[in-house]
């Protein structure tokens, strides 16, 4: 993955920070990534280094439970693969990317370096993963309401975070959206889809609703489940769109696509070729 980002310093110690003998974090798709959550150190000061050791050697962890450790000066530490499943929000770490503050908010503030480099990774992570799509403080995660990390603002931040972000993506240009038919049983669907960067957008709950599938809403992490399964959905003025063959699976579903006339087909049994 590319790390250069502009108007921030990062330090790449993911082949130098000390790791356990044999154990080793698990693997994910970059797709599995929904959210970003946001970690403060709860020390005074720190480092990677002194947190991997931590981690390792007294919790007993694989290795440092951060991805990306942001000093007071605004350096970035890049700390472990994306792609690794390591410890720092329970039940949430498959789909969550930490981020550690150091400094104790509980009676320290973030210095404006650290949180304009905070803004600065989210925002080139987010362009890098596109499904990661939310930002969150530890404690807003399920079951760590009790805990006070970050310990400062997250509403705050998310409102300064957004001003930056679209100032960041207001010079570039949208993709464009081509509307899309969809089809269930040979019937047409009153709802319509959409075709970008040639993946075919569904709306979640109108499709699942029409084919007998159950629809959950985490909101917690804003995600939304079909049947029990995850989807790597967007939100767009408060509904959630899914990629089509994602839905189709989760709904057990066969699909194919009539370019003809830009309908996604979806029905039970086999489909034709």
């Amino acid at each position: 993955m590319n790390m250069t980002i502009q108007g921030a310093r990062v330090v790449d110690v993911r082949s130098s920070l000390p790791r356990h003998k044999t154990l080793k974090y698990g693997r994910r798709k970059l797709t599995d990534i929904r959210s970003a959550a946001v970690h403060h150190s709860a020390t005074l000061s720190g480092s990677p280094e002194a947190f991997a050791r931590y981690h390792v050697n007294t919790n007993g962890w694989p290795g440092i439970a951060y991805h990306y450790v942001i000093q007071k000066d605004g350096v970035i530490y890049w700390c472990n693969d994306p792609e690794a499943i390591s410890y720092h929000v329970g039940n949430s770490n498959r789909h969550a990317l930490g981020i550690c503050l150091v400094g104790d908010f509980r009676t320290q503030k973030p210095t404006p370096e650290q949180l304009d480099a905070a803004n600065r990774l989210i925002q080139h992570l987010q362009v890098q993963i596109p499904s990661m799509k939310q930002v969150f403080g530890h404690q807003e995660y399920p079951g760590y309401a009790w805990k006070n990390c970050p310990a400062f603002p997250m509403g705050t931040f998310r409102t300064n975070y957004s001003q930056f972000l679209q100032k960041a993506v207001s010079k570039v240009d949208k993709p464009k959206q081509v509307p899309v038919a969809i089809s269930l049983n040979g019937s047409l669907l009153s709802v319509t889809g959409f075709l970008q960067d040639g993946v075919s957008m569904l709306p979640v709950r109108a499709v699942a609703n029409a084919a007998g599938g159950k629809v959950e809403w985490i909101e917690q992490t804003k995600d939304v489940r079909v049947n029990g399964k995850d989807l790597n959905e967007k939100l767009i003025s408060g509904s959630a769109y899914a990629p089509a063959r994602e839905l189709a699976a989760a709904l057990c579903l066969q699909i194919e696509w009539d370019q003809a006339t830009k309908t996604v087909r979806m029905m039970k049994g086999s489909v034709s070729k």
